[in-house]
């Protein structure tokens, strides 16, 4: 089935130039004047491709097209939100390829078997309040109350908080997605597509190490109690650890505060995180365990006080083996041969997944860039991501 490329890319400019910054990339926050006029852009969009929309009570914006028999819904799309100085892919590139391909199937196919849906997904990225996964929590019916500010940005949209648990779906099937990988394998391998086996999970730590603050002049380094020196033992053995288990397995020290951070003072507190990321959730455990039997040994080695809190944990989640193979087909009836990756960034089908079957497909980052302006996939590789979803949903749907 032939895809025409034009309108992927000219809706992907369109979407881009929506809430661009000054400095380079985009920014749609949840609820702002950008978010809400490129809801309107996709509404119109799906009005044109013969859908029937309606908007949910936090703001999804669905587009449907009914189907010959009764029954679940097959549903694809992504997040219409962005982060601040976003790239031009991220969530826009399932909504567009999602509608592209819906509107290709009910052109040169007809009215579907199975209803057959387009979602952009109000909220995913967390950027304007703390609120991941705020849309697909509301569509399994994960939200139990309201934060003050975001009721109120709610409300100057138009809509109620108090009807959030209608946003709710039980008539979901299947949820299907085409996005960016992200990262650099695909890019760095030269595969044009990979089928998504699994959601890493995550567990995010915070690191307290308590030494002696003193004299920088005057206290000999023996005996020294120094916070930092013994924190940033800990921070090589995190990367060591990880870079020795092997892919999947990712660790990262992304933030780090001293104490009293003066220049003429040895650290006598140092605290910092870790996000401990993998596929499966017993090696990310092992690895986690790895991480804070080696910082106790070089906390005691050294004299110093260790504390390890556990802010965040999210279990991983494997995509449905019926989807990974239906994919795998679909590629290959397009003539591209696929590989399997884990995903290690979050998406909303790891929320969805509690209520519904859940699959991905990845196209490549150039150079592994996302989260930023220099975001980028070659033409032909989202073209051919949009021609294996079409396939997909074809054989879903139709």
């Amino acid at each position: 089935m032939r895809i025409d490329g034009a309108p992927i890319h000219l809706r992907l400019d369109e979407l881009y130039e929506i809430g661009a910054e000054p400095t380079g990339g985009a920014y749609r926050p949840l609820y702002g004047d950008a978010w809400a006029t490129a809801v309107e852009r996709v509404e119109r969009w799906m009005k044109d491709a013969g859908l029937t929309t309606h908007r949910d009570a936090v703001g999804n914006l669905w587009g449907r097209a009914e189907g010959h028999d009764k029954g679940k819904a097959v549903v694809t799309g992504s997040h219409i939100d962005t982060v601040r100085r976003g790239g031009r892919l991220d969530g826009a590139l399932g909504i567009v390829a999602g509608l592209t391909a819906v509107e290709t199937l009910l052109t040169t196919k007809g009215k579907p078997r199975r209803a057959l849906e387009v979602v952009a997904i109000c909220e995913e990225e967390g950027s304007r309040f703390n609120t991941n996964f705020w849309g697909s929590r509301a569509i399994t019916g994960a939200i139990d109350t309201v934060d003050p500010e975001i009721a109120a940005a709610m409300r100057e949209r138009g809509l109620d908080p108090a009807t959030v648990a209608t946003a709710a779906r039980d008539d979901i099937d299947t949820f299907v997605e085409l996005h960016i990988e992200q990262g650099a394998v695909l890019d760095a391998s030269r595969q044009p597509l990979a089928v998504v086996s699994a959601i890493v999970g995550t567990a995010h730590l915070e690191v307290t190490v308590t030494g002696r603050a003193d004299h920088a002049g005057t206290t000999p380094m023996e005996l020294r109690h120094d916070a930092l020196a013994g924190g940033a033992a800990m921070i090589q053995a995190v990367e060591s650890i990880a870079r020795s288990l092997g892919s999947p397995a990712v660790a990262t020290v992304g933030k780090v505060r001293t104490e009293p951070d003066q220049i003429n003072v040895v650290p006598g507190r140092v605290v910092f995180t870790i996000d401990v990321r993998h596929a499966d959730l017993g090696a990310r455990r092992a690895l986690e365990e790895r991480i804070r039997s080696l910082s106790a040994t070089i906390a005691s080695e050294r004299g110093l006080e260790l504390d390890m809190r556990l802010l965040q944990e999210r279990a991983p989640v494997p995509m449905d083996t019926g989807l990974r193979a239906l994919f795998a087909r679909a590629a290959k009836e397009a003539g591209v041969r696929t590989t399997e990756l884990a995903s290690g960034a979050g998406h909303d089908a790891q929320v969805l997944a509690v209520k519904c079957k859940v699959g991905m497909l990845f196209v490549p980052s150039i150079g592994g860039r996302s989260h930023c302006p220099e975001e980028n996939t070659s033409p032909e590789h989202l073209e051919l991501g949009t021609k294996v979803l079409t396939k997909a949903l074809e054989l879903l749907a139709f």
